[in-house]
């Protein structure tokens, strides 16, 4: 498939080689294409390209949503609303306020907890399937998943059960063995919560290598 990665931080770069690795096509999609540490990375990942939000949009089958939340509408802005229609958004967005760690290591949410970050990206692209996923695990991780005490779980949310299937199958090729569908868009408010505890987690404990896993009997 075509993959558009929206944004070009470490989360995007990790996904962005991950998929590419595994015979997608792949474009970046960010506001400085000529950013001198990207034109790096570019280099050493020749087969990946790289273009305007709009450009990547266009381009990809399914587009990735990795920009810090403060970006984030200015970036669908720019990429073009139509750029989006009927296609599945893979929203990996935490809707973090930027105002840093408390002194019990916790993050806040800007958009509270009567409402998250993936559905107000539901209610901008209104014509595309939003997925929240990847959003409670650190970038080192998102790829090939592997934790010494058991097997990871991945949390998604969407409307639309076609386009989490598909996410399910995406993520199986990153190496997510455990995929958790949790229910539609709104479920995303919880799943923002948990990428809090994650953060919280490891500012309390200076320890990143942590994942939720979901135990059965």
């Amino acid at each position: 498939m075509k993959i558009a990665i929206l944004g070009s931080g470490d989360v995007g770069l990790t996904l962005a080689a991950g998929f590419q690795q595994r015979g997608h096509h792949v474009m970046i999609g960010t506001r400085h294409t000529q950013k001198e540490g990207l034109q790096q990375w570019l280099a050493e990942n020749s087969a990946i390209l790289a273009g305007t939000y709009s450009e990547t949009a266009a381009f990809g089958d399914i587009v990735v949503l990795c920009t810090g939340w403060t970006g984030t509408k200015s970036a669908i802005e720019l990429a073009g609303i139509w750029n989006f229609k009927k296609k599945i958004v893979i929203d990996v967005t935490n809707p973090l306020d930027g105002q840093g760690p408390d002194t019990e290591g916790r993050l806040h949410l800007s958009t509270g907890h009567a409402k998250s970050g993936g559905e107000q990206v539901q209610r901008w692209l209104q014509d595309s399937h939003v997925v929240k996923a990847l959003n409670t695990i650190g970038n080192q991780s998102m790829v090939e998943p592997s934790f010494t005490e058991g097997t990871p779980a991945m949390f998604i949310a969407g409307n639309d059960d076609l386009a989490k299937l598909a996410v399910t199958d995406i993520l199986g090729q990153l190496g997510w063995k455990d995929v958790i569908d949790t229910g539609d868009i709104a479920m995303s408010r919880h799943l923002e919560s948990m990428a809090v505890v994650w953060c919280a987690i490891g500012f309390r404990k200076g320890i990143w290598s942590h994942a939720f896993a979901l135990l059965r009997k």
